[in-house]
């Protein structure tokens, strides 16, 4: 997310990206947060961000500018999310074009 986030700020677009980290997974965030510009926030049992969103572990959501949801990419769903793969990235790339139109 970060490598993308550098790749449209220099192509001048200007895109907020925010991750979720899973409850129980607050070892890992550390990790995370070194790795990452944009804001990492560490779920918990008494937020349950996730369970409010309907969502899951690497589920990908795509606001448009005005906050309304523009797209749901379930990691599990029929597009492919997986950011390490080209057609992934590709994939986000084409929901936040979608999102800027």
């Amino acid at each position: 997310m970060q490598q993308m986030q550098d790749e449209l700020s220099a192509a001048g677009q200007d895109v907020a990206f925010v991750a979720i980290n899973s409850t129980g997974d607050e070892i890992h965030q550390s990790k995370l947060v070194a790795q990452c510009s944009f804001p990492l926030f560490q779920d918990v049992a008494e937020v349950g961000a996730w369970q409010l969103h309907g969502g899951g572990k690497d589920d990908i959501y795509v606001y448009r500018a005005d906050g309304t949801l523009s797209a749901y990419l379930p990691f599990s769903g029929p597009l492919s999310t997986s950011l390490a793969t080209p057609e992934g990235y590709q994939n986000l790339l084409d929901a936040i074009a979608a999102a800027g139109q």
